[in-house]
Parts: structure tokens; sequence; C-alpha cells
């Protein structure tokens, strides 16, 4: 037996005892299985053959045992490892905190609700606007009370501010109490109040 079959050969009865004496795999290696081959690894851990063949000083590529723990190039995991599908990043983000939106910090998203137009008025001067004027109109449709009385609500809780806040914690146009939900938009404003309504009919509202 020459010289390099012995190395060989002790290179496989190394591995061969490592395996048996319970040598276990660190995240920066792997254990051969049956029918693997080095360039087949290599592939799989996004590496080369011959970073492996030099990280394990392997002297033949091609003679690998079942059971041996080869090193892995410290980078091939990191590299191999597969961008998250969007089901995955869907998953993760469901899991970060987002801070709820507060009536201080309100700020409405922009909207065009030019096409409407309020015709109330208040002694004081308040009126419900245009988008408070919205917010009537989808409020008569979901509870039969006409628009005008949601309008002059809308004026007197809050001039038709979508951002009006009290500290006694009611906010948003119909000034609802955030036991009737978000006033983060103008449509959850109108679901809040048609909670309120719901529950209360408008004696909510001291009518």
């Amino acid at each position: 037996m020459n010289s390099k079959s012995m190395k060989w050969t002790f290179t496989g009865l190394a591995a061969a005892t490592a395996f048996a004496t319970g040598v276990v795999a660190s995240a920066d290696s792997y254990t051969v299985k049956s029918g693997d081959t080095l360039s087949g690894i290599a592939k799989e851990k996004n590496t080369t053959v011959e970073k492996l063949a030099q990280l394990n000083k392997l002297d033949n590529p091609d003679m690998i045992t079942v059971g041996q723990v080869l090193e892995l190039d410290e980078n091939a995991e990191a590299q191999a490892a597969p961008a998250q599908d969007s089901a995955s990043q869907t998953a993760v983000a469901s899991q970060v905190e987002v801070a709820p939106v507060t009536a201080e910090t309100y700020s409405a998203p922009a909207a065009d609700y030019s096409a409407y137009s309020s015709s109330v008025t208040l002694a004081n001067g308040n009126t419900a606007g245009a988008t408070g004027s919205y917010a009537a109109a989808r409020m008569a449709e979901l509870t039969g009370v006409p628009a005008s009385t949601w309008e002059n609500i809308i004026a007197r809780e809050s001039n038709g501010q979508v951002n009006a806040y009290n500290p006694s914690g009611a906010s948003g146009l119909f000034q609802t109490m955030p036991g009737w939900g978000s006033t983060a938009t103008v449509d959850d404003q109108i679901a809040a109040a048609q909670r309120a309504y719901n529950a209360q009919g408008l004696s909510a509202w001291g009518y």
C-alpha cells in the first residue's frame, strides 16, 4: 500500500471513528449520507469542491464516507439560505407590533369629498363641511336618520374636523368614545358612529 492509499484509508477510518464516538455536526458542518458526493454537497451548501477539500484536508475529493463530518465554508449556509417567500414575509410582518394611532397624532388620509357640501351652519358658525356631509350621507343610508340630523351632530361635535379630539377620549367627526371602535379613517368613524347609534340611538349624542 503506497503512502497516498494509506492517507485515504486513514481519512476514512478517522471519519468512521468520529461517527462511532458520537461526534455531532455543528451548524457549520455537514454529516455525509449514503449517496452523497462532494460536488453535490458543495452545490447544496452554495460553496465549492475546492473549498470543502481545503477545509477538510481531503487528498482525494472523490473519497468521502458515510458518517464523515465535513466542515463547511463559514459563509456557505448564510449564502444558501433561501429568501423568504411572500407568505413568510406576511407572517413575520403580522408579528411586528405597531403603535396604535392616537387622536393627537391622527392625520386624515387624502380623499376627495368635493362632491359633498353641508347645508347646515350652526349659530356659532360650526358646519359639517364636505367630509362631514359625506359621513352624514353614509349614516343616513345606514340608519334611516336624515342626513341633516347627522350634519347637525357633526357640526356640533367636531365642526367637521376628522381629527377633532376631546380630553375625555372622544374623537373624530362624531366624537365617539374608544369603545365604539377605531377613528383612524373617515370610514372607521362612520362605523363607530353606527355602532353607537345601534346601541343607544341618537341619545348617544344627547338627542
